[in-house]
């Protein structure tokens, strides 16, 4: 058996009864405040019996605290940054935690926490690409790697967990790059001083 999904009145947010959402050709009168409905219902509305849970019961009544981002709901949960109420439907679950979404913006955007990120630059990749596939301007790469590589030493790897052992690579090659163009930097300087003495 079918039933209808329930929908509230949007002016005293009560569920209607089937009967008044299944006709729908004329405007009819909400039941409970009188006031003027016309209502379209579309197949998406009908669900099969024992379905869904019915929305109809998140609404909160007296005396129930309500949900700061919709105050029709019924609080069901507290954000776990900031304390304030949440329905299920203002609640976002991520890491084991119910927050709101200024919250996760504010995790995410503003404080970069690393659970939170959805991307991350990975410093290591980036000094070994320098090395590796600019090795003939290593003259130049070599430092920019060292840099990459001491500043962000401390910074995340990843979602995923790796070793340290691309940072090892990457801090090897970079220092043993530097050093032989410093070597050979000492050596042409020193035949040119030797060619002008």
């Amino acid at each position: 058996m079918q039933t209808l999904a329930h929908v509230a009145c949007p002016k005293c947010h009560r569920a209607l009864p089937d009967e008044i959402l299944e006709h729908h050709s004329e405007p009819r009168a909400c039941p409970f405040c009188d006031s003027s409905l016309y209502t379209r219902v579309y197949p998406r509305l009908r669900k099969q019996s024992g379905g869904l849970a019915n929305p109809a019961a998140a609404l909160s009544g007296d005396g129930d605290a309500v949900c700061r981002f919709y105050p029709e709901l019924k609080a069901e949960t507290v954000c776990d940054e900031c304390g304030c109420f949440l329905s299920q439907k203002a609640a976002v679950s991520w890491g084991g935690r119910d927050l709101c979404m200024p919250c996760l913006h504010i995790l995410r955007e503003t404080r970069g926490k690393d659970e939170f990120l959805a991307k991350r630059t990975l410093y290591d990749n980036i000094a070994l690409g320098l090395i590796l596939f600019l090795s003939p301007l290593s003259l130049f790469t070599a430092p920019i790697a060292l840099y990459y590589l001491i500043r962000y030493r401390n910074s995340s790897r990843g979602i995923v967990p790796r070793s340290k052992f691309r940072w090892w690579l990457a801090l090897i090659l970079s220092v043993g790059f530097a050093l032989a163009w410093l070597f050979l930097l000492v050596l042409w300087i020193a035949a040119i001083v030797d060619s002008v003495a």
